[in-house]
């Protein structure tokens, strides 16, 4: 194993691993820098963090080096900023995800419907999905998952992420229209700046609360509330993963190389392509964290008791949340949250 361990880290130093016919964009190094646009993971006891490499491993039952590989590269590409100086932490902590299953199926009331709660394995920012969906026992709306971690009695929360792919028939479309009275009152409380840009009277876009999926939010707020139900009240939400981000700028950048050569481009227009595609790389990412970090603040805003006591890089590089004031509020979305069967006025 700790050939094939090894041999994993050398392919990172390239940027590219390769399993079969595949290649990961996930770059690199250990304990020495490359240049100072390739991250450095320090390891501080190197039998250590192989031990926990492995135990990582073991929880799978591989035998496969091929899937062995897609392991490591699903481990190593999820690294937050702070990861990379506490490595045997952070694999350590994945150990935790995985053994750290606690959401059983059950079933909620939601008016006349019920909402479906259920565990998936997940393997991408997470080990596991929550899911959801809104059914009458005939049809289903699948709500948006979210991806998560518990170790330590802190839950790790990655994305929010709609897999609903089916929305005009006529249930989805019921559903829906419920779901967006979760909005009842919100513009109202927005900043003047906002409301500026909404009426088309300005071009710049503010924070607010509003820009999120009400089915997003009824998402969170049911998984916050069983976080709460099992004691679990520390929330960090993980706002970016550099090593992801870094994969999808070397796929821009071999597009841009095809581009090139394709086009046999001159030094100016290279410039021009190469400064294009970064800042649309970087527009994309913004909007990406800005909208997952927003659905957080309009949580607060149904749940004031719910505590974000640090941003981003305030105390750390997360979004830290305090769920134990996590009380019922007379509003529309706890009513939902709760399974209060009463009609929408």
């Amino acid at each position: 194993m700790d050939k094939l361990i090894d041999l994993f880290f050398k392919q990172c130093e390239t940027g590219r691993v390769q399993i079969d016919d595949f290649f990961y964009n996930i770059h690199f190094t250990i304990n020495h820098s490359l240049n100072d646009n390739v991250p450095v993971i320090t390891v501080k006891n190197k039998e250590l963090f192989y031990s926990y490499i492995k135990q990582f491993i073991s929880l799978f039952n591989l035998s496969q080096e091929e899937d062995i590989l897609k392991k490591l590269v699903y481990l190593f590409s999820n690294l937050s900023f702070s990861d990379f100086n506490n490595i045997e932490s952070y694999v350590k902590r994945n150990i935790d995800f995985v053994q750290n299953r606690l959401f059983e199926n059950k079933n909620i009331p939601f008016f006349v419907f019920f909402i479906e709660i259920s565990t998936k394995e997940y393997y991408q920012e997470s080990p596991y999905c929550f899911t959801l969906n809104i059914t009458n026992c005939v049809d289903k709306y699948e709500l948006p998952i979210i991806s998560y971690g518990i170790s330590n009695n802190i839950c790790y929360i990655f994305a929010i992420q709609d897999k609903n792919l089916d929305k005009n028939n006529s249930y989805n479309k019921k559903i829906k229209r419920l779901l967006y009275k979760i909005n009842s009152g919100v513009y109202a409380v927005e900043s003047v700046e906002y409301k500026d840009y909404k009426e088309k009277d300005s071009s710049y876009y503010p924070e607010n609360i509003s820009d999120v999926s009400p089915s997003a939010i009824l998402s969170l707020s049911i998984f916050l509330k069983q976080l709460s139900d099992l004691g679990i009240t520390k929330v960090k939400v993980v706002p970016f993963l550099p090593i992801r981000y870094n994969a999808k700028k070397e796929a821009y950048k071999r597009k841009i190389n095809y581009l090139i050569k394709k086009d046999n481009l001159s030094t100016t227009e290279q410039e021009e392509i190469e400064q294009k595609y970064l800042n649309e790389h970087l527009r994309i990412q913004n909007n990406l964290t800005q909208k997952f970090l927003r659905n957080f603040f309009r949580i607060n805003y149904h749940f004031p008791n719910v505590e974000i006591y640090s941003t981003p890089f305030e105390m750390d590089e997360y979004l830290n949340i305090n769920l134990s004031g996590f009380t019922k509020n007379d509003d529309i979305l706890n009513e939902m949250v709760l399974g209060v069967e009463k009609k929408l006025k």
